[in-house]
């Protein structure tokens, strides 16, 4: 098949093609009676203030929701970044966000006063991302149909300059003239700087019955307030010179003074200065004005206007108005330069010098915890607190929301480096462990003092795996199941500032820029992390302030933390391994666990069970039950509780179709029980490798990867001595590909250091 040709011509089409529809939605303009129209059809979603704007957005790209540690948490997918791919989700903020969604509602429904939000966290946490996915969403939103929002502008045909009924002998006696230039094309068109609401336009009184009986002929007075920055905003200083003066020239005639009016609909854009600016800390200027002087747009408009004068406003409410203003480290600023974001939240007022206008923004702002605390210490601050919400944005305490963030940094460092299995994760945990408290769960009832035992073994690492989900493997059954929803939620909002110390996550992603700069290892290995690591804890509190903290009980003893990693890394590792050097069919081990359920399920019940071949009634077999759950470790006051939750676990999965079902099979049958039974299946599997585990010749595979630098190397090996696929190295090697994805390069050095470590 040929290639289509590609040409000038037919990229232009298909830019024409793909463009042609889009434009003309987004660039409708039309006059001022038609638009007064569309507001009659959907009164609500034409009086939109900005929070309203901001929240019908969030909602409009959905949400979910998910139990973390015994809590419901809500994630709003706008900030899984839909517009990037994900190039810049945030992950593990979902309580903070919710925080800000709440007050942004609040705002949309006109609950209370607005405020100035400060997301306010150490450094590094995603503050200013979820900032700029807010502008992003908006400028997403403003070009879907149901988030269309119109301003104005004002518009002067050929014929303004002449007086109404009468020409200059031109032959303007012999039709009516075009003072609009709605009949011809406009000589003059003045867009509204701070790109109002149209809905200014009409006389406050008129405005607030007109939009009172919309709102009962469609129903909202239940469901959404009139905005009253719709109801009582007013039009700046330039567009109500031009009303005025228009209103005077038609004596009265507001529906000529709205010939005048053009109304346009248009799309947020940070780099297009519209509904979207951000506010650096230093060398800015925000708001101005000065006379027109240059300008020949506004200079021609001027002088078509007699004894009108007009102002030119500067700064970032200008870009900013209907939308949000972003303040990037907010209080780099003096309290003293803030001073007038009380009247823009208070009174929806900015003053542009020689003027003062009304404004319609969200004002959002960044910090770090220092300079929040510098601010606490100025007196001309008390007024500005007292009119912020401030939210905590902490580093992240899910290890597996952490590791996302590692992972996606490395993305195109993985075309050059492999990243071996477990090393993002154990850098991770590493870091979460750095931000946790020691908890002392309060004593209330008896079950709380069960769970209060519990919590006092939590050590760093068994505390981070509980906030991703897992139970530490040492607790026991009964230990799992004290650790309720109630507790698991109490635990979590223990410490209020918990997660707003410890390593910040990029000196973590400088870890692994600084791994990648070797290129004299194809492989990042966890090894590599554990060194580098070690290397921060030497430079000590000087140059990391988190390094400062107090040893308590294993907390905060960040030198120990890589101890105990390295230990559960070796306790992985052993385990990949030695599931890797076998070849244990899975069908063997589901075998067995059916058996035992068969088993459990007759004890549990005291029924018997009958003998295959005889038929006689028979006991379960409590030896074979006792040597499955020796491999789980229970212990003997806890079987009974064990069997019964082995079942639950069965019924669960079958009721709540949460499980895999394999296709062909039917009821517990159809059920993976790998999946169900995760734990007790590598409990069978480390068994089975034991029972062969005397059998490998460990030496010889070792002999055979000291000699063997690279795959090519170790399959020449192989082949030169007469060795296959049932060669125990090559089953190794293969099964650690395949199952936990080792390339060669990293498996080697792990497989070595293995067989170095291991017994024997």
């Amino acid at each position: 098949m040929s290639r289509p040709e590609i040409n000038e011509a037919s990229i232009c089409d298909f830019i024409v093609q793909r463009n042609e529809g889009a434009f003309k939605q987004l660039s409708w303009e039309g006059g001022y009676v038609e638009y007064l129209n569309m507001v009659c059809g959907d009164p609500y979603r034409h009086t939109r203030t900005a929070y309203q704007l901001a929240f019908d957005m969030i909602r409009h790209f959905g949400s979910d929701t998910f139990e973390d540690s015994g809590e419901t948490v809500r994630r709003y997918r706008i900030f899984d970044d839909p517009f990037n791919g994900g190039k810049n989700a945030i992950y593990g903020l979902e309580r903070p966000i919710a925080r800000l969604v709440k007050y942004i509602r609040a705002g949309a429904r006109e609950e209370g006063r607005e405020r100035i939000f400060i997301l306010h966290g150490p450094v590094g946490t995603a503050k200013t991302s979820i900032i700029d996915l807010l502008a992003r969403g908006l400028e997403a939103y403003t070009q879907a149909e149901e988030g269309a929002v119109y301003s104005f502008s004002w518009r002067f045909g050929k014929d303004f300059h002449t007086d109404e009924g009468g020409g200059l002998g031109f032959g303007m006696q012999a039709q009516k003239p075009d003072y609009a230039g709605t009949r011809g094309t406009p000589v003059a068109v003045l867009p509204s700087q701070l790109h109002e609401h149209p809905l200014f336009l009409i006389p406050r009184k008129s405005r607030r019955e007109l939009l009172e009986k919309l709102w009962r002929q469609a129903g909202l007075e239940d469901k959404y307030p009139i905005p009253h920055k719709v109801l009582e905003g007013d039009l700046d200083y330039n567009s109500r010179q031009i009303y005025d003066y228009l209103l005077r020239r038609y004596k009265g005639d507001w529906l000529k003074v709205m010939d005048h009016v053009l109304v346009q609909r248009v799309v947020f854009s940070e780099s297009g200065g519209l509904g979207i600016a951000k506010i650096p800390p230093e060398g800015n200027v925000e708001t101005n004005s000065s006379p027109v002087t240059i300008d020949e747009n506004f200079k021609y408009i001027a002088n078509l206007l007699s004894s009108v004068s007009l102002v030119r406003y500067f700064g970032k409410y200008v870009k900013g108005n209907r939308g949000l203003v972003h303040y990037s480290d907010i209080f780099k600023k003096p309290s003293s330069y803030l001073q007038h974001l009380l009247s823009a939240v208070e009174e929806h007022k900015m003053d542009f010098g020689e003027v003062g206008c009304d404004i319609d923004v969200i004002i959002l702002g960044t910090t770090n915890l220092a300079e929040y605390q510098a601010l606490r210490s100025d007196p001309l601050s008390k007024a500005l607190r007292s009119r912020m919400r401030k939210i905590d944005v902490p580093y992240l305490m899910n290890y597996m929301d952490e590791e996302k963030i590692y992972n996606r940094g490395l993305r195109q460092a993985k075309r050059y480096h492999h990243i071996a299995p477990h090393t993002t994760e154990l850098a991770a945990l590493w870091a979460v462990m750095s931000r946790l408290e020691k908890s002392e769960l309060p004593v209330s009832t008896e079950v709380m003092e069960d769970a209060r035992q519990v919590v006092a073994k939590l050590h760093p690492m068994a505390k981070a795996m509980l906030y991703s989900g897992e139970y530490p493997p040492f607790l026991s059954a009964r230990e799992r199941q004290s650790l309720s929803r109630e507790v698991r939620r109490k635990l979590r909002n223990e410490f209020p500032h918990e997660g707003m110390d410890g390593i910040p996550t990029r000196i973590l992603q400088n870890v692994f820029a600084d791994i990648c700069e070797d290129d004299s290892s194809e492989c990042i290995t966890p090894f590599a992390v554990f060194k580098l690591l070690d290397r921060v804890v030497d430079q000590g509190p000087v140059n990391y302030d988190f390094l400062a903290r107090q040893r308590d009980d294993g907390f905060h003893d960040f030198r120990q933390f890589t101890a105990v990693l390295r230990q559960r890394y070796e306790e992985v590792i052993a385990a990949e391994i030695e599931n890797s050097i076998v070849n244990v069919d899975p069908r063997d081990i589901e075998k067995r666990i059916r058996l035992y359920l068969k088993h459990v399920t007759a004890y549990n019940r005291k029924e018997k069970l009958k003998n295959e071949m005889t038929g006689a009634d028979l006991d379960p077999d409590d030896k074979m039950m006792r040597r499955t759950e020796d491999l789980m470790e229970v212990e003997d006051n806890e079987r009974d509780f064990f069997r019964f939750r082995m079942v639950s676990r069965l019924t669960n999965a079958m009721t709540s179709g949460t499980a895999q079902v394999k296709p062909g099979r039917e009821a517990s049958a159809a059920i993976d029980l790998q999946e169900v039974y995760s734990d007790l299946f590598k409990a069978l599997h480390r068994s089975l490798y034991r029972e062969s585990r005397n059998q490998v010749n460990w030496p010889e595979i070792k002999r055979r990867l000291e000699r063997c630098k690279t795959r090519e190397d170790f399959d020449k090996h192989l082949k030169a001595e007469g060795e296959d696929e049932r060669s125990p190295a090559f089953t190794l090697l293969d099964n650690m590909d395949r199952t936990y994805g080792y390339c060669y390069e990293c498996a080697r050095p792990i497989i070595l250091y293995y067989i170095e470590k291991r017994p024997g």
